[in-house]
């Protein structure tokens, strides 16, 4: 944990308020350490991150949540590309915690995990939707019509 984690908690809880529907709020999920680490993994995120600590400032946190989010939209008009970067980085912390897996999970019905090597279930394939493609001639040249016989 470093002095501005809890700051980029603030920024976080920010972008990603989450409601009352059972999203939770990115600041109680304690992802300020892995968004830092993720962000400045990617191409130009240390300044990014740099750059909005700076802007919001250590009284961030006190502000009213509406002088808050004017200060986010106005980093944002002025830095777009850095806020972009930051924000995906949020959302890529955010949507592979495993208590906004679990929220996922409870919202949708689904299980929220990777289809491999599990899968999803499918229905069986009808080889008979192919029939129109093997009745027709090859539209290419075969590798052995055009390779030098003492190729192959």
């Amino acid at each position: 944990m470093t002095t501005r984690d809890p700051l980029l908690a603030s920024f976080l809880g920010h972008l990603l308020p989450g409601d009352h529907n059972g999203w939770p709020t990115a600041s109680t999920l304690h992802l300020a350490r892995r968004f830092r680490e993720h962000v400045t993994r990617t191409p130009d995120g240390t300044s990014a991150l740099a750059l909005i600590l700076d802007h919001l400032g250590d009284g961030f946190m006190k502000r009213a949540p509406d002088d808050a989010n004017a200060l986010l939209l106005k980093f944002e008009e002025e830095a777009p590309d850095e806020f972009e970067r930051l924000v995906v980085a949020a959302y890529s912390v955010y949507y592979t915690d495993p208590g906004v897996l679990a929220a996922v999970e409870r919202l949708t019905g689904y299980e929220a995990r990777p289809p491999q090597p599990l899968g999803h279930e499918l229905e069986p394939f009808d080889e008979a939707l192919l029939a129109n493609v093997r009745r027709r001639e090859p539209f290419w040249r075969r590798i052995n019509d055009i390779l030098p016989s003492d190729r192959e």
